[in-house]
């Protein structure tokens, strides 16, 4: 008797567990079509790693990569960034920059592009507010379900006395049409 309750108990719970895997699958389903009916979709996201100071009177570091990932059904024509780091008096963006930089793409997959500042104005821009407004040096465009990324920078966090937060924002940019 014991035993077809506990069988009978175990059959609602699978019953059960299915019927959220189907609800899951249901929605997943949906996604694509949500997806593929907006012409433009993208998604934007920093990976990163903390490294913190081995000994006092060292700074941290945050070593990352910004990806830019194209779910829409439209390429994505003339992208760029803005990287915005707070407080810009305590924090330095080092990468490599500039149209002489090459990557073996076979390496690291995320290392697909160098970067280069806008033009002149933005590196002005960086030193007076700490934002970097940068674009590919070879990609034009992004195609659909495409992923670029601004991979291997690092910002150097000074150690202070007085507790700070730092703040480090990601922005996309496509060019309007005149």
């Amino acid at each position: 008797m014991d035993s077809i309750l506990e069988l009978e108990q175990k059959i609602q719970s699978i019953e059960k567990e299915l019927r959220m895997v189907k609800q899951a699958v249901a929605e997943i389903k949906r996604l694509p079509q949500q997806v593929l009916s907006d012409e433009i979709c993208v998604v934007c996201y920093f990976t990163y790693s903390l490294l913190l100071p081995k000994a006092e009177g060292q700074n941290g570091m945050v070593a990352g990569n910004f990806v830019i990932r194209n779910l829409g059904s439209s390429p994505l024509e003339h992208p760029y960034i803005c990287l915005r780091v707070s407080p810009k008096e305590h924090v330095a963006l080092s990468a490599k920059l500039g149209g002489g930089i090459q990557y073996d793409r076979r390496l690291n997959p995320l290392v697909m592009e160098a970067w280069q500042y806008m033009n002149e104005e933005a590196e002005n821009i960086a030193e007076e507010k700490g934002e970097f407004w940068l674009k590919p040096v070879h990609v034009s465009r992004i195609e659909p379900g495409q992923t670029l990324s601004f991979s291997n920078f690092q910002f150097q966090v000074g150690k202070r006395e007085i507790s700070t937060t730092y703040k480090a924002d990601g922005f996309f940019f496509l060019p309007t049409a005149a």
